[in-house]
This record gives C-alpha cells, sequence and structure tokens, in this order.
C-alpha cells in the first residue's frame, strides 16, 4: 500500500527544466519536471495535470530499434499532450512507477532507462535509449472491432539496477488527442 505524503509535491519536486536537453535543437519547448524522493521514505506521489504538458511534433521516436517503447500501430495511444519527469534510480534497487488517471481518462504512461551521466535527451529528440517500458491498453482489431484485452486504467512499469544507477524519464500522455486530465503518479523504490 503507498503512503500519500499530503505535501509531497513540495517535498518531490527540485526543478524544472524549460528546455530538457535534446529537444532546444528542434526548436521545440518541454519542460521536465525533476523529482527528488523524500529521504524518510521509499514511496510517494505527485499529482499532474495534461494541460501542463504538451503535444510532441513526431512519436516516431518511439518505435525507433533503438529505444523501442512502444510500436507506430499504437501512436494513438499516446497522441495527446506528454507531460515529463526525471527521477533516479540508485544502483541495486527496484522501482515501480504506478499512474493513476482521474475520472477514467484516457492516460499512459512510459519510462526510458537512460545514463545517469552524459546525454539524457527528451522525446521527440531520442534516438537511443538503454530501454523503456510502456504501459497503455492492449487490444486487437479483430473485423474492424476492437477487443480491449485489459480494461483498466491504471498503468504501471517497473525497473531493476544492479550495480549503476539510471536517470529515469516518465512520460505520461494523452491517448486519443486528450490534452485534458488529471492524474496521480506514485513511486516505490526499494533497495534490492
Amino acid at each position: 500500500m503507498y503512503k500519500v505524503i499530503a505535501v509531497f509535491i513540495a517535498i518531490l519536486v527540485v526543478s524544472s527544466s524549460a528546455f530538457a536537453q535534446g529537444a532546444a535543437a528542434a526548436g521545440e519547448k518541454v519542460t521536465v519536471t525533476n523529482i527528488q524522493m523524500p529521504a524518510d521514505s521509499d514511496t510517494g506521489m505527485i499529482s499532474g495535470k495534461l494541460s501542463d504538458g504538451q503535444k510532441l511534433s513526431s512519436l516516431r521516436w518511439a518505435e525507433n530499434s533503438s529505444v523501442a517503447c512502444f510500436p507506430g500501430t499504437r501512436f494513438e495511444q499516446f497522441d495527446g499532450s506528454h507531460v515529463f519527469y526525471r527521477v533516479t534510480l540508485p544502483a541495486a534497487s527496484s522501482m515501480k512507477i504506478v499512474l493513476k488517471p482521474e475520472d477514467g481518462k484516457k492516460i499512459n504512461l512510459y519510462a526510458l532507462r537512460q545514463s545517469a551521466r552524459g546525454d539524457q535527451p527528451v522525446p521527440p529528440n531520442v534516438s537511443r535509449a538503454i530501454s523503456c517500458e510502456a504501459s497503455y491498453p492492449i487490444y486487437a482489431n479483430v473485423s474492424a472491432t476492437r477487443r480491449v484485452q485489459n480494461e483498466d486504467t491504471g498503468r504501471k512499469v517497473e525497473y531493476i539496477s544492479v550495480n549503476s544507477p539510471y536517470s529515469i524519464l516518465i512520460g505520461v500522455a494523452g491517448a486519443e488527442g486528450l490534452t485534458e486530465g488529471s492524474f496521480d503518479l506514485y513511486i516505490e523504490i526499494k533497495p534490492r
């Protein structure tokens, strides 16, 4: 069970960058909120809104084989506004990220594992990632009818580290062009 910290946003948020690394080259303004986990807790929650993010000019980065986040056949699950957060996954740790949209809104989750040092580009200017995980409804189109296999609206991704820390870039994205909607993002980090 998650512990909800009343003023968690004040504790977690360290800084925002109006021009995230790699985004300025394309002239696209992308904001990334840096998150610092509280020292006295391994779990926390931050609330956000899609209206604080922006639509990306392209999603092609996600289907690139050196990123492999989500396929082009599922771009409609990520074509709304994107809100970005960055958090450090310490060495010898596990991380669970859970997204809970409010009011059943179609909001999905992805997270890119990047180096803790050096190049940490932000979509759409990502050409590679150590790994990427995405959580969205899995469905099949059967005779022009969409059959959804997981109806729940909660989204979850998990990572582990062994000897090295990593920078985790979390993307929260609206589906089917969605640009409005609130969500809660839960982050849990535990030693392994």
